[in-house]
Formats: structure tokens, sequence, C-alpha cells
């Protein structure tokens, strides 16, 4: 698979800058923005690198612990969200204790992910500035800013291709394979399309559910079965819609062929760069 350079520089970039100036209490937007550069940047090292090297493997493992804490943050704001969207009639006070428990977890996750940060922040950035640095020296070896990429794709598109009956199981790990799956494309510059959107769609709608499963979880911890049993009856239905919807889209992406998506070779990429100029 080609990639351009235009591509795989902007996630080393973007996320150099965003550890710079991260925030002592990050916004979710910034949470979201750092977890999502630190996924982009995976994609970027699985594409073009078959068999990382030593200084790709170092910054992956620096920057894992980063982006679960980043997740662990991001998951009690969208859950917080969440038991906004819920009713509040007759159920207020059950709200009110549910909202308290996530903000105090949204905290304490908060620190984690800001020690973890500061932790690791200056080798992180000095790795991402010199492996930007490689990125370009490669392109430039190549005609039109481009570079033959590696095989995981196409092994990704065979691997959900192959994937087992779907359930409630494993379909979050599927979703984790359709997302690095887009991201990679991203990566390499294609340019969308129905397949693209529904691979877009199944990693939103999983990920919907997956959010509602946890924000049920944490309700069946926090709240009274008897006295609260009106919001923990409505999040479990909600989650059971969410399920279905989920379980369709995931579905109806299986049924389509996948494989030709990971072929994208440098004179495509080359003639739609020529385009947009």
């Amino acid at each position: 698979m080609a990639v351009a350079l235009e591509n795989v520089a902007k996630p080393p970039c973007k996320l150099r800058k965003l550890l710079k100036r991260f925030p002592v209490n990050p916004s979710p937007d910034a949470v979201h923005a750092l977890r999502t550069q630190a996924r982009r940047l995976e994609a970027v090292i699985d594409a073009v690198e078959p068999e990382p090297g030593k200084q790709s493997i170092r910054i992956l493992k620096l920057m894992k612990p980063v982006r679960k804490a980043a997740g662990a943050v991001r998951d009690m704001d969208v859950q917080i969200e969440n038991v906004f969207a819920l009713s509040r009639d007759d159920t207020r006070e059950a709200l009110v204790g549910l909202v308290e428990y996530l903000a105090k977890m949204r905290e304490k996750h908060g620190r984690h992910l800001l020690k973890i940060v500061e932790r690791r922040r200056k080798e992180v950035r000095s790795l991402l500035r010199r492996y930007a640095a490689v990125l370009e020296k490669r392109s430039k070896a190549n005609p039109h800013g481009l570079m033959e990429g590696g095989s995981a794709p196409r092994i990704l598109t065979t691997e959900l291709g192959f994937w087992p009956k779907l359930d409630a199981e494993n379909l979050h790990p599927f979703r984790v394979q359709v997302k690095k799956l887009r991201y990679m494309l991203q990566v390499a510059g294609h340019p969308g399309g129905s397949q693209m959107n529904a691979l877009a769609n199944v990693k939103d709608t999983i990920g919907d559910w997956h959010d509602w499963t946890g924000l049920l979880k944490v309700a069946e911890k926090v709240l009274d079965p008897k006295a609260d049993g009106a919001v923990l009856k409505q999040i479990e239905g909600i989650r059971e819609k969410k399920f279905r919807l989920a379980l369709t889209s995931a579905k109806s992406l299986r049924r389509q062929d996948l494989e030709h998506l990971a072929e994208v070779s440098p004179e495509k990429l080359s003639r739609r760069k020529r385009k947009r100029q």
C-alpha cells in the first residue's frame, strides 16, 4: 500500500504539539484529541513499517499508557453526556448521584493521565521529532512525496473477512480492528466512498453501544436496584437498542468486499494528488 508523506507526517507533529501544551485540567476535546492522535500514530507506524524498528517500538511503548489513560478519561466524559440524555421524570436524584460518581472518577483518571503525560512528555516529543525526520527522508527518496507502505491494511481486511460470528463478546474487538483499518486507509490518502463511510458507521455504532454498556456497569454498581430501578431499566433498554444497531452495521460491513480498499498504489496516489492540485 502506498502512503503519502503529507498524511504520515501529520500525526507525529500533531501529537508533539498536544503533548507540549497538554493542560492541567484537560477538556473533553483535549483528551479526545490526544487519544485520537495517539491512535493515528499507531496507524502510521503499522502502515509504513512491516517490522517496526527500535525507535518506533520505543514510541509505541511510551505512548500506550498515555492512550489508555486518555481512554479512561474519555469514557467518563461520554458516560456523563449519556446520563444527561436520560429522562429526568422521577429519577433526578438517582441521575445526580450517578453524575457525581462519574465526575469523581473522571477527576481521578484525569490526575493519572496528567502524571503519565508529565513523566513521558520530554522523551516522547524528542522521539517524535526524530521519527518525523526519518519519514521525510524516506519520502524524498520516492517520486511525488510517496513511499511504499507495509501489508498491514491487507492483513486487517483479511482478518475482518474471516471474523467469527459476531456477538456481544467479540463486537468491541471487531470495532478496534475496523478503527485501525480506517486510520491506516486515511494515512494512505484513501479518497473515501461508501465503504469508508461503512467503516466509520461501524466504528460509531459499536462505540455507542460500548459506552452505554460501560454506563450500565457503573449504574449497577452505584444505584440501588429497587429505588433506582427505573433508571437502570432505561439504561439497559438503550443499551440493547444500541447493540442491535451495532450488530446490524457490523454484519452489513462483513458482507462487503473490503480487500480492494488496501490496494492503493503509488501511481493512484500520484494521480489523486495531481487532480487536487
